[in-house]
């Protein structure tokens, strides 16, 4: 995120690319295109072990009546641990007359409630905003998220997502992208090559 060439162009960047490589061969032949969702159906069903997405896919296993720690688990990608990566659902709101904005007052005032993230966020699967909001109703996927989110906070390793527009400018996230996806349907053949393209693709994006 920070665009430091010396990390982009490191080791630690090459190995990232290794590691997708070895991923990349435990995914099924028809997952391009792919709507997350579906994805997350074939795992409630059986028919694929593990998806790598947000906490918002745990209200599909809710949904299915799918109990955490029971028929399934949540826990960071390998490797990630202590470290969350962090998009958030927002509401707009327009520059109304005065006679509307006592409405909109009392809606912020009621989203940003205690009792509101907790309801909305056990039902979707995510974690609230806030950070002093009880774990009392959420399961053991939500109590580990609200856990995870402070301690992150906390320890400075709270990062803006790059794919949903947080961790850099548009620009900058679509060369990531672009050359993330030559690289998994087998365009780019080398890591070596893959970090050679990515900081090219980044610094024209600047």
């Amino acid at each position: 995120n920070d665009l430091d060439e010396e990390s982009l162009k490191s080791e630690t960047m090459k190995k990232s690319f290794d590691n997708l490589a070895k991923i990349i061969q435990y995914v099924d032949p028809n997952f391009s295109g792919r709507d997350w969702n579906l994805a997350t159906a074939m795992v409630i069903k059986g028919d694929a072990l593990v998806q790598v997405m947000g906490d918002w896919a745990k209200g599909e296993f809710v949904a299915a009546k799918k109990t955490p720690d029971t028929d399934f688990l949540c826990y960071r990608f390998p490797g990630t641990d202590g470290s969350v990566i962090y998009n958030s659902d927002m509401f707009g709101m327009f520059n109304v007359p005065d006679d509307r904005k006592a409405a909109q007052v009392a809606l912020a005032t009621a989203t940003l409630s205690k009792s509101f993230q907790s309801a909305f966020n056990v039902v979707k699967g995510s974690v609230p905003a806030r950070t002093d909001v009880p774990d009392t109703d959420f399961d053991a996927c939500g109590k580990k998220g609200i856990a995870d989110l402070k301690a992150a906070n906390e320890g400075g390793t709270l990062f803006g997502s790059l794919a949903q527009g947080y961790g850099a400018p548009p620009a900058i996230a679509n060369a990531y992208k672009d050359v993330v996806s030559k690289f998994v349907h087998g365009q780019i053949k080398s890591s070596d090559e893959a970090v050679k393209q990515l900081v090219q693709a980044i610094d024209d994006a600047r």
